[in-house]
């Protein structure tokens, strides 16, 4: 059943965390591409639904991507300016109200509700707490995760501009 409101499934997931680790290794060394062979390497994914997924975050202008032997993506705007609301839209479509908890054939009313639901409420936490969650915050959270691997070793990671 389709709500209408913000679907939550993988690809938002792996977005949020391919687009973590690029903030944290792009925190490390500033302006650096990562090759979307190494991010899709670092995250256990396959590269070529890694494309696809950074491709929407591209088109969305959250990431930034150089061709070539020497390219490879990077933040397309500092992480402290890209929320997860930000990445799960690009991946998932706009952010909007589900219909109605009650009537299915009718639209949420929101506040103007009789009844509004608590439900609604709820789910108007989320979305402030995703569009309020940045990459920044993201990534020192990864930084000192007792998993995080390390830096992504990427030979092929270069700093934009070919400097």
């Amino acid at each position: 059943m389709n709500t209408g409101c913000l679907n939550l499934n993988r690809g938002g997931e792996y977005a949020i965390a391919a687009l973590t680790r690029l903030a944290l290794e792009t925190g490390r060394r500033p302006g650096t591409l990562i090759s979307v062979r190494a991010l899709a390497e670092s995250q256990g994914l396959p590269k070529s639904f890694l494309s696809k997924i950074l491709e929407q975050c591209l088109r969305a202008g959250l990431i930034t991507s150089k061709s070539g032997s020497r390219g490879g993506v990077g933040l397309g705007r500092p992480a402290e300016q890209i929320s997860l609301l930000d990445i799960l839209e690009a991946c998932e479509g706009s952010y909007h109200r589900a219909d109605c908890v009650f009537y299915s054939d009718r639209p949420c009313e929101g506040v103007d509700c009789v009844v509004f639901c608590p439900l609604r409420k709820r789910e108007e936490d989320v979305r402030l707490s995703l569009a309020r969650t940045t990459l920044a915050e993201m990534a020192r959270s990864l930084e000192i995760h007792p998993l995080n691997a390390g830096p992504i070793m990427d030979h092929k990671a270069t700093t934009q501009g070919g400097r």
